[in-house]
């Protein structure tokens, strides 16, 4: 197995190969930030096996703050033995962990749940560990059918109640799609000084470009929902040939207690099944303690993936 680079063209078409490969592994996506590309594939004499595209900074590969599963990706394998497929993949991501550790200070990325088989960057100095190493860790997402979105019955009844706040009280609520990223920026931060959270620039900054590099390539969508005309919540979702991904939202603390949330999401998943043919949806993480019950509220199935980090030797 050899390691080498291509270019952006060849990586976009070896992503849109990939079982793994989504929309987050795009170059339009990994360069939303404005940091350098690099497409790194994983040779098995000609024959191109895996590939991993990543930002950099002179630091290394950094986990960006909307880079979700832009890991390591292969190509369909499905024809290959149990034994074969097995053995493929180790070499390749041990190609991958012997030159990551070699050539990056820092690695810092999150793996697609497909790629189960951690043994290679686990194994990298296992009798050394003051050399340096990679830390595994699992991580959860949860994926939701939504190829009937209409159909709540697995949603708690806690959301239930909410899909029918305030309709009594006589308030109108509309979900529609929208372009106002500068809402989403304002309700986005509302909600991290609720909890008492400093957002970072480098987020702040990343917010924005992320959303509009998305909506110009046709790969996301705003949608906002409306409390008698007046926006009160508003959500990003990116979405490729696989599924969707609920990457970013923001409410106005004022209508929280009408429920718009649920009431955004539920409308969403309409939305993305009706107008783009989505039927799963990723919430992206239900790692929080804060936001992983909420999440999951909605029935969706919990699914494990890793996150791989370098750690450096000790000095």
């Amino acid at each position: 197995m050899e390691i080498k680079k291509c270019t952006q063209e060849f990586w976009d078409a070896f992503v849109d190969a990939s079982p793994q490969g989504t929309v987050f592994n795009k170059s339009f996506a990994l360069s939303s930030d404005g940091l350098p590309t690099d497409y790194l594939i994983c040779y098995k004499g000609e024959e191109a096996i895996a590939g991993f595209g990543f930002a950099y900074s002179h630091e290394g590969i950094k986990l960006a703050p909307f880079g979700v599963w832009s890991g390591i990706i292969f190509k369909d394998l499905r024809e290959h033995t149990p034994y074969r497929l097995n053995e493929t993949v180790f070499l390749a991501l041990e190609a991958f962990a012997n030159h990551l550790f070699e050539h990056y200070k820092e690695v810092n990325f999150p793996n697609h749940w497909d790629i189960v088989d951690m043994r290679p960057f686990d194994w990298v100095n296992y009798h050394t560990r003051e050399k340096g190493y990679f830390q595994i860790t699992t991580r959860y997402t949860s994926l939701l059918d939504i190829s009937q979105p209409q159909n709540t019955d697995g949603y708690a009844r806690l959301r239930i109640r909410e899909l029918r706040k305030g309709t009594d009280e006589g308030y109108q609520f509309s979900t529609k799609e929208t372009n106002d990223i500068p809402l989403l920026d304002h309700l986005h931060e509302m909600n991290f000084k609720r909890q008492g959270i400093e957002r970072s620039p480098e987020e702040a900054k990343s917010l924005i470009s992320t959303c509009e590099n998305f909506l110009k390539v046709k790969a996301g969508k705003l949608l906002a929902t409306y409390v008698n005309e007046e926006p009160a919540v508003i959500s990003f979702f990116a979405y490729d040939r696989h599924r969707a991904y609920h990457l970013i939202m923001g409410t106005d603390l004022k209508f929280r207690e009408l429920g718009v949330g649920t009431k955004n999401f539920h409308d969403s998943c309409v939305f993305l099944n009706q107008q783009l043919g989505c039927k799963e949806l990723d919430l992206v993480g239900v790692n929080s303690p804060l936001r992983a019950a909420y999440k999951l509220s909605y029935g969706g199935r919990i699914v494990p993936y890793f996150q791989v980090k370098k750690i450096g030797p000790k000095i």
